[in-house]
Formats: structure tokens, sequence, C-alpha cells
């Protein structure tokens, strides 16, 4: 799913990104901004702004409102609102561009040497360069979320 994220939402945006979706964040926005960004690009609004809510609503865009403060129960939220489905990442939680697959021998001077020697599978940022690899960071998501999302069922 493709969203915009308010300035309040800042995590549950990595998280949704870590979960195969692409989600616009800017920390510093104005209503206005994120209301045309939804329009233009036909994305749903996720905000914990209740006036910015109500006002994309009156302009029959998509939004949902977000009520907990923990990112733990936002996505229970957002799952509940819009059914949200998890895929393994396709963008970079820092920049939200597309992750490509990346042969190992492309990579070896861009990550630590024993990172290189006990991972095969890598994955770059087409905008922002940053490497990925399924790591401890992998691990604790999935014990912080309680499931792992990304399990065949």
């Amino acid at each position: 799913m493709r969203f915009v994220a308010d300035v309040m939402l800042g995590k549950l945006s990595r998280f949704l990104r870590m979960l195969g979706h692409d989600v616009l964040y800017f920390e510093r926005a104005e209503d206005d901004f994120l209301i045309y960004t939804c329009k233009e690009t036909a994305r749903t609004l996720i905000t914990k702004d209740r006036v910015l809510h109500k006002a994309a609503r009156s302009l029959h865009l998509d939004s949902v409102l977000i009520n907990s403060n923990y990112v733990r129960e936002q996505l229970k939220e957002l799952q509940r609102a819009k059914g949200l489905s998890f895929s393994k990442p396709t963008r970079c939680i820092t920049c939200n561009g597309p992750l490509i697959k990346r042969e190992k021998y492309e990579i070896e001077r861009l990550v630590p040497d024993f990172v290189w020697h006990r991972n095969r599978d890598f994955w770059q940022c087409k905008t922002c360069g940053k490497v990925y690899w399924d790591g401890s960071h992998t691990k604790n998501f999935v014990r912080f979320l309680g499931f792992n999302p990304w399990e065949e069922s």
C-alpha cells in the first residue's frame, strides 16, 4: 500500500517500510502539503491529527486516524482499517527509495567484514545507497512485533 504519514508518525513509517509498504514521510510538513501530496500521488493519509484527518476526508481523500502512541498498536489500527498485508521490505526504511538485490561481491567494500562473511543476501537502496541484510535487527523486529510477518503460511 502507498501512504503519506504526518510528522507524528515517523517510527510507524519506518516500520511500514520494513513490512513492504511505500510510505512518504516528511519531518516538517504543513497540513496543506500533506493533503496535496495524497491527492497528487493517490496515497492514503495516516495521521494522529484529528483536524488534518477531517480535512482530508472532507476532500474525499482516504485517511486513517491513528489513536495510539505505540507503534505496535498503530500497526494494528492500520491493519484493521486497511486490511494491511505484509511482505519482505522493498523500500529503504530511511528514504523510501526502492531496494534492489545485490550480488555479494558487489557490496563487499560497503559492509563490515563480519557482515559480509556471515550473510548471503544483500539489498541496496537505489536512492541513498544504504545496504541491508538479514541481521540481528530483523530478529529484533520480529520479537518486537510478536510474530514473523514474513513467515510463509
